[in-house]
């Protein structure tokens, strides 16, 4: 047997604080060491065990193996040596903590004898002053307390490896110093100690002692709800290394009485008292142990488990649940250190303000160390943010309502959330069109069709069916509305409740439930889905029979799809022009450009849009740039001079065609002096509106609508004027529905809103 190693074992199962698995193994190696007849092993287990059972609180035990310990001394001659001084200072402890001061008194004069003649053993003379300290202050001899702390101190400090030692005294000292009612420098001592103590992994079990005291000096200072977050953590460190010996009790004790004054334990959701779990311990072991990866760490709560979306309850801590956070890296990181984090980690308290770490086989892996890559293939089906249409329309939205959920507490580099950012806002247009489609026509064929069908047959189990499909396609449709992504069924009321506009329906749904009036609700339910597809100007129909709505849904998003195409050739021609004064500001503002050309776009029909993107692929097999063609033309009135040199490089127009360019500008420009009257203020904030008003630096509606419409293809000018005569049957105008579509993009309810604002 190898006594070095044995003792290694021992402070590694320690460290990782798996108390019955080092209690197992001490009394084992006890056992073969006096099979052995190895007396000096059995000395050293004994005075390990007692130790352990002191710190656990079970003191009878600690003092038979303190004593048997000193009976293997006797027996094999040990005299005043370092090893029986050690023996001595363990019973001496034993005693204190049960309760035994004087016998142990006893023990500090015998230990004071031996040490007096080993003067070069000054980590041992360190630990009597720090043990003996304790003694005196079981005895209320606070000012003896005080004199042995800082000579332990003083010893500490002049050892080259002596900064734990340090922290130890400085703690202990501070506990003296608050008895003595000098908080002010109990927290000037305390405060290097904190530092030496904190974040290490794995923790040393001291620092419970400095929380506690930390603790106690804001208690004094009136700082109630201070001390209660120091006094948590104190009670989770002395768990983790001791169990819930005295001292637990006395912290805990102590806890309460913050709480008192403060107010009351305060009820957490599980993400916040996870992101205090986390700045307790989470952040200061990063900050000690990976500060060279802090830029390439995340961390918070995210994915699955009602804690991630803010509905858990008392019933959600029966599993999978309670203080815990996740640490996000990239391969890379994961490749160089995911182990090390991973045990890190592994080694932080497991219970934290009352609730204790639960985790079951189905709930593996949602904490810790996760790569980012893993995480995006188990919510979104690629190592990536979904890129194509088809990628979006196949990925389920209860899934993507995992990746973007919950807290982040650390991301340095903000690659992590920048991520989550890019899913929740990048669903293309077209995709959330289809995916409402698609609802709609669920909640019209099972509500609307199916169950009044299923009730006229008395088919009792049917209707109960339809009606179950409904609620759930109504409830997702309206979050696809709200631009929300649907969390699974077992959330999925829960969170429509919290829809802005239209969270009204989930009340409508649980009253469904219930057998409340349930058809009228059902129309209802659908009424209101129509009258946001209505409001966000989806469609312009009124219909409110959803799998017919669905279909006219389905044909916008199919426009759309149309307009993107389009729009996207734009942009990349749009940063080809060059300007005379150099690039223009505009040319770097997607978003602006993107809200424009698709205000204009989505109020067009889909042969009018097949026939622009046939003339935009033509332009690219001709090497054109249908956007400098359109600033050539609109030259002619801002700049006639610079007009007569690019002329000959623009498409001749023929006269029938200029004629029908002008009727539509006539009517158009119309539309907009109604607009402009109507809403002076938008109006004055978009272009001035006449050829008349232009200037070399400022183009008009008129003159840019020119310029646009003069690229057009014949066939594509007949179709826009032929939509321009149905606008007009129709008694809409189109400036109108252009503004509307562009500030309800720049979030604006309404036309009237915006313009209140502007």
């Amino acid at each position: 047997m190898n006594v070095n190693e044995i003792l290694q074992r021992i402070d590694e199962l320690l460290h990782e604080c798996r108390l019955d698995e080092a209690e197992e193994y001490m009394n084992a190696c006890l056992e073969k060491a006096h099979g052995e007849g190895r007396t000096d092993i059995e000395i050293t287990l004994y005075n390990e065990l007692a130790g352990f059972y002191r710190d656990c609180g079970r003191f009878e035990q600690s003092l038979e193996c303190c004593r048997r310990s000193e009976e293997l001394l006797d027996i094999i001659g040990e005299g005043m040596t370092p090893r029986r001084c050690a023996a001595l200072l363990n019973s001496a402890n034993a005693c204190r903590a049960s309760g035994k001061l004087s016998e142990a008194y006893e023990y500090y004069d015998k230990i004071w004898n031996i040490l007096a003649k080993l003067p070069e053993e000054e980590g041992l003379l360190a630990s009597y002053y720090n043990n003996l300290s304790l003694l005196h202050q079981e005895a209320g001899r606070w000012e003896d307390a005080k004199g042995c702390l800082e000579k332990a101190l003083e010893i500490a400090e002049r050892s080259p490896d002596g900064e734990i030692r340090s922290a130890i005294s400085r703690s202990n000292l501070a506990v003296c110093l608050i008895r003595l009612h000098d908080c002010g420098r109990a927290k000037e001592i305390l405060a290097p100690a904190m530092e030496i103590f904190k974040g290490r992994s794995p923790s040393d079990f001291h620092y419970s002692a400095a929380l506690a005291a930390m603790g106690d000096i804001l208690f004094s200072e009136e700082k109630y709800a201070e001390a209660a977050e120091y006094y948590e953590a104190a009670l989770s460190e002395i768990e983790l290394h001791m169990g819930k010996n005295n001292f637990f009790d006395t912290v805990m004790g102590n806890l309460s009485a913050a709480y008192e004054k403060s107010g009351g334990r305060p009820v957490l959701k599980g993400a916040e008292l996870c992101r205090r779990y986390f700045e307790a311990f989470g952040r200061p072991m990063l900050r000690r142990n990976f500060p060279e990866y802090l830029d390439k760490i995340a961390c918070g709560l995210a994915g699955e488990g009602s804690e991630c979306l803010g509905f858990d309850d008392e019933l959600s801590a029966d599993h999978d649940f309670g203080p815990s956070f996740v640490i996000w890296v990239d391969d890379e990181t994961f490749e160089k250190i995911g182990a090390k984090l991973q045990g890190a980690y592994d080694l932080l308290p497991k219970t934290y303000m009352g609730m204790k770490r639960l985790i079951t086989s189905h709930g593996t892996g949602r904490t810790g160390v996760v790569r980012i890559s893993d995480f995006l293939r188990k919510f979104t089906g690629a190592d990536r943010v979904p890129e194509e249409l088809e990628e979006w329309l196949s990925t389920d939205d209860a899934l993507l309502a995992c990746a973007v959920n919950g807290e982040i507490y650390m991301d340095y580099s903000g690659e992590f959330e920048d991520i989550r950012r890019r899913i929740r806002v990048g669903q293309p247009e077209a995709s959330r069109l289809k995916k409402l489609a698609q609802q709609l026509a669920l909640a019209g064929q099972s509500g609307q069709y199916n169950y009044p069908r299923a009730l006229k047959r008395g088919d009792n189990a049917a209707a109960f069916v339809a009606l179950s499909d409904f609620m759930q396609s109504a409830a997702r449709a309206a979050h696809i509305l709200c631009r929300k992504f649907a969390p699974y069924s077992k959330w999925l009321f829960k969170s429509t409740e919290g829809l802005p506009r239209i969270g009204e329906i989930a009340g409508m749904i649980r009253d469904i439930s219930s057998g409340i009036d349930v058809q009228n609700n059902i129309e209802g339910i659908c009424r209101i889905l129509a009258d946001e597809v209505g409001h966000q100007l989806i469609t312009g129909s009124k219909e409110d029979y959803l799998p017919q709505l669905a279909e006219e849904v389905s044909a916008f998003a199919d426009r759309v799809i149309i307009s993107e195409k389009i729009i996207s050739m734009e942009w990349e021609w749009f940063d080809k022009v060059r300007n005379e004064g150099g690039r223009a500001d505009c040319q770097d503002d997607w978003e602006t450009f993107s809200i424009m050309r698709r205000s204009q776009y989505y109020c067009w029909n889909e042969e009018l849009l097949r026939s622009l993107l046939l003339d935009f692929r033509a332009a690219v097999e001709d090497v054109r740039n249908p956007i400098r063609e359109k600033y050539g033309y609109m030259m002619a009135s801002t700049a006639p001079e610079r007009f007569v040199e690019v002329r000959e490089g623009l498409p001749e127009i023929s006269e029938e065609k200029a004629a029908l360019r002008e009727a539509i500008i006539s009517v158009q420009v119309g539309w907009m002096e109604e607009f402009a009257a109507q809403f002076p203020k938008l109006a004055g904030e978009a272009r001035v509106i006449h050829t008349y008003e232009d200037t070399p630096l400022r183009t008009s509606y008129e003159t840019y609508l020119r310029g646009e419409l003069s690229t057009y293809s014949d066939m594509t000018l007949k179709l826009y004027g032929g939509f321009i005569v149905s606008v007009s049957n129709e008694q809409k105008n189109l400036a109108r529905m252009i503004m509307e579509r562009s500030v309800k993009m720049y979030g604006y309810d309404s036309l009237e809103e915006a313009e209140s604002k502007a």
